[in-house]
């Protein structure tokens, strides 16, 4: 096996400015981020009729509302005053109704009704309505995209990759994991440390020990992304799980697999979890992290298999959050670096980081950058 596409370093495309700066951020909010696909939940949190969830997007705030077992999605943003439309993080309700004066919404978006209407003549009350935003639902993972230009999500992520994604949503499932973590760094910063184990080693020395074996592990090049395959079982509690998921699920997969799809989706497709991650710009040197694991259940007659799956998960989730933990904590130094007045040199990447490589030449292919030894904007 062999894990390096590039025989050599590679450069830095990006220059320090792209980390802080707020003229390219307006150029990643306009060239990068409106086309996007951005990962918010899964399915499974917007089970029964009503039930709605709200985020936070570079486009604004939305809420994903689930009626007669369509997710659809809006702007959180009511159509009279523009005040937020609702602050709660999740509820259910059979109508979306405004916080500040009161006006309602129908599933479909529409204005249901309007408090004192009359004083509104001759406003129709369907005559104004929310922002629908695209919705799809790919693996049991909802997408979403200010953008009807944007394509789907199947054809972003490739054949391949959305079969790998999609080959645990036969199972129902639960979420064991959830959580929104806020990150003082410019959301590159924190995609390109998921993009490279070459920090494993000293970062993550207490809980995932050195750099990953070369001849264990493979980088895989996609036109939208990148994909990583390791060891399995780097435990005795995953090689446990494996075993389980043989037979709970028939999951003969045994490689640890990381896959990004541009700009900031991450996915963990493990033997008995799915775990995904949304990198959210919220600025130019912040971001939030949408982190989500679902464990897949059998059949339910299987009663104690399921409970050792779930078990099994849970303990693998908890160590996966002081990974994460550890990068949160860590990455700020980073971002005090790239917003230092001046720099010891542009930067390199290695072979081992070469997926940041393909990350930044995809960035800056849909910005139109010119790297020179100045900043510049799009050509």
């Amino acid at each position: 096996m062999v894990m390096f596409i590039s025989d050599t370093h590679l450069p830095q495309l990006l220059p320090a400015k792209a980390y802080s700066d707020e003229g390219w951020y307006k150029l990643e909010c306009e060239k990068v981020f409106r086309d996007a696909w951005w990962a918010v939940a899964f399915s499974v949190e917007l089970q029964n009729d009503g039930d709605f969830l709200t985020v936070e997007l570079p486009c604004g705030p939305v809420v994903l509302w689930q009626r007669d077992g369509d997710i659809r999605a809006f702007l959180n943003v009511c159509a009279h005053r523009l005040s937020r439309l609702t602050s709660k993080a999740k509820g259910c309700c059979k109508t979306l109704v405004c916080e500040y004066h009161g006006w309602e919404y129908s599933p479909l978006g529409k204005t249901q009704r309007i408090p004192d209407a009359p004083s509104f003549r001759p406003l129709e009350k369907d005559g104004l309505g929310l922002r629908q935003l695209c919705v799809e639902v790919v693996g049991g993972i909802v997408f979403v995209s200010q953008s009807k230009d944007a394509g789907s999500v199947h054809a972003h992520l490739g054949q391949e990759e959305t079969n790998r994604l999609c080959h645990r949503d036969r199972y129902p499932g639960k979420v064991i994991h959830r959580a929104d973590l806020d990150v003082p760094v410019n959301w590159k910063i924190l995609v390109e440390n998921n993009l490279e184990s070459y920090h494993v080693g000293f970062v993550h020395r207490a809980t995932l020990g050195g750099i990953p074996d070369d001849n264990l592990c493979t980088h895989k090049i996609i036109p939208n992304g990148s994909m990583f395959f390791g060891p399995g079982a780097i435990d005795i509690v995953s090689a446990a799980g494996r075993q389980i998921a043989k037979k709970t699920h028939g999951d003969e997969e045994d490689r640890y697999i990381h896959g990004i799809s541009y700009p900031a989706f991450m996915w963990t497709p493990e033997s008995l979890w799915t775990s995904f991650q949304t990198v959210i710009p919220t600025g130019p040197n912040s971001c939030r992290i949408i982190w989500r694991i679902l464990a897949p259940q059998s059949d339910r007659r299987r009663r104690l298999l399921n409970f050792l799956a779930r078990s099994i998960a849970k303990a693998q989730a908890s160590f996966w959050r002081r990974v994460v933990n550890e990068d949160v904590e860590f990455l700020p130094s980073v971002q005090v670096g790239v917003e230092s007045q001046i720099q010891p040199g542009e930067g390199l990447i290695s072979r081992r980081e070469e997926r940041i490589f393909h990350f930044q030449k995809w960035l800056v292919d849909r910005i139109g950058y010119v790297k020179t030894n100045d900043f510049v904007g799009s050509v």
